[in-house]
């Protein structure tokens, strides 16, 4: 009986040592639709690199018109992905967020005319086409800086409001919008467009967020999540077509209408854009310098020196 009982308790001590007991669960929400914007959070998960660390993840979306960071507000979330202009103007205003996890290191946006673009001034008194979610600061700070009078109409996402000639120039994505804009004929050489990156503007983009209270109580499960993002990242630039294949499955099961060319082309430039064009290489986070350039143009002068606005308060 008693050479029964140590082999049963070798049995399940062997159990708890393989099956993860408690794991931290925690809700990831992209800021947009299922698309391979996301891919490296998809791969973590498919793959079970967030389960290997110990943590019960569950992607989930929002609608086309919540954001992101209303997931995170309202508690649905625990950790959200944002634009940078758009998680630091929510800081600015006093939300605890902190930046855990930087993906994109070079700014995608890029304005698209029917008419040719010649310099900034071109602007001047036009109906431009923006997204919901990019931060209003943002826009008002450069049409500020050129003195520009322009009426930015709202919209959720695609490219019809463009194509139906309800705005004169529209804001679009190098990795999703500009892509549709091609594959429908529009004309995108060099005069019809403007990279904001060409005027100072080149904020990084997407990054990996929590709230500050979540990173007090649970720092090595915020750790481990970035830790296993990453690598669902870094997997995805080294298995493409196996990641197209994971992202198809996500696109699918939420009836998204796109195809895999458009999500190749996507993946391949959110990949690009995830490479520091100084250093070469993929650092997965917010510099100082990176943070330090949106902090001077999203915020008024006067408000600079606050002691609250801390590169180290808001990148763990």
């Amino acid at each position: 009986m008693r050479k029964a009982s140590i082999i049963c308790c070798i049995l399940l001590s062997l159990f708890f040592l393989t099956e993860p007991v408690n794991a931290q669960s925690i809700n990831l929400t992209p800021k947009w639709t299922a698309q391979a914007q996301f891919a490296g959070y998809y791969v973590a998960d498919k793959l079970g690199f967030y389960k290997e660390e110990g943590l019960d993840v569950h992607v989930v979306h929002p609608s086309l018109s919540a954001s992101s960071f209303s997931f995170l507000q309202k508690g649905y979330s625990q950790a959200v992905v944002m634009n940078l202009s758009y998680a630091l103007t929510e800081y600015f205003a006093g939300a605890q967020v902190v930046n855990i996890l930087q993906t994109s290191q070079e700014n995608s946006l890029m304005l698209v005319s029917r008419s040719p673009l010649k310099g900034i001034l071109s602007l001047q008194h036009k109906k431009i086409g923006v997204w919901n979610h990019l931060s209003q600061e943002l826009l008002d700070q450069i049409a500020n800086k050129y003195q520009l009078q322009v009426e930015w109409i709202r919209f959720n996402g695609g490219v019809n409001i463009f194509l139906s000639k309800a705005v004169d120039i529209c804001l679009v994505g190098s990795y999703n919008e500009f892509l549709q804009l091609i594959e429908a004929g529009v004309k995108t050489d060099s005069i019809h467009i403007m990279h904001f990156s060409d005027y100072g503007y080149n904020l990084p983009e997407d990054g990996l967020y929590v709230s500050r209270e979540f990173y007090q109580k649970y720092p090595q499960a915020v750790q481990k999540l970035a830790r296993a993002s990453m690598r669902g990242w870094e997997w995805a630039n080294e298995h493409r077509e196996q990641t197209l294949d994971i992202v198809m499955e996500q696109v699918h099961q939420h009836n998204i209408g796109t195809n895999r060319y458009h999500q190749r082309k996507m993946l391949d430039e959110i990949l690009r854009l995830q490479t520091n064009k100084k250093s070469g290489q993929r650092p997965y986070r917010l510099s100082r310098e990176e943070f330090n350039l949106a902090t001077s143009i999203l915020l008024p002068d006067q408000t600079q020196n606050s002691n609250d606005i801390r590169y180290e308060n808001f990148v763990k």
